[in-house]
């Protein structure tokens, strides 16, 4: 039975491999991450800007 779960759990993932599936999901997780850390760069750059302003 532990067999017959282990070969399950490794045919999903050999799947999502053979169609190619992971990339796409891989390449989509990537776009959000570099698209969620430029926002924060950029709302940080604002942010700075103002604090800066304020001071003067």
């Amino acid at each position: 039975m532990f067999q017959l779960l282990q070969t399950k759990a490794v045919d999903n993932s050999s799947i999502m491999v053979q169609q190619g599936k992971i990339y796409l999901v891989m390449t989509i997780v990537t776009i959000i991450l570099v698209g969620l850390f430029i926002y924060v760069a950029s709302v940080d750059k604002k942010i700075s800007a103002l604090e800066h302003n304020a001071k003067d």
